[in-house]
């Protein structure tokens, strides 16, 4: 637990070299200035953090919003009537049927059909002349 501790007093780096370029800077002004020059220096030092963070978290709540917005066309679509979409497992017969409707305890467990995937065309080489007047040895 004390090493947690120590950890989390430690300064990130480079903020002794902007403290020290902060106070090199506060040293070229004229002492009866100083006092107002460092406090307005600090305010708009602090007014320009402040606008940074809220530019992030903007930026974040976006990036946490897109996905958000995506999410619901995700989920799956409600089931489409029975009269326009068939069951995957319902038998040939079935199918045949006019206006046959498969019962839901047939058709618990199925997943939906997927799309045919088209065959892919074959292309046919044609024999080069000369192998087309040889004639084929069996």
């Amino acid at each position: 637990m004390a090493i947690q501790a120590a950890a989390a007093t430690r300064a990130p780096r480079g903020t002794k070299i902007l403290a020290q370029a902060f106070f090199e800077a506060a040293d070229g002004i004229p002492a009866p200035q100083r006092d107002a020059v460092v406090k307005a220096a600090l305010a708009a030092i602090r007014d320009q953090l402040k606008e940074t963070l809220a530019k992030a978290k903007v930026a974040k709540a976006k990036t946490k919003a897109a996905p958000a917005k995506a999410a619901p066309s995700r989920r799956p679509k409600a089931a489409a009537p029975a009269a326009k979409k068939q069951p995957a497992m319902v038998s040939k017969t079935a199918k045949r049927k006019k206006g046959a409707v498969a019962s839901k305890a047939t058709n618990a467990g199925a997943k939906p059909a997927s799309k045919p995937v088209a065959k892919p065309v074959r292309k046919t080489v044609k024999p080069a002349p000369e192998a087309a007047s040889e004639p084929a040895a069996v």
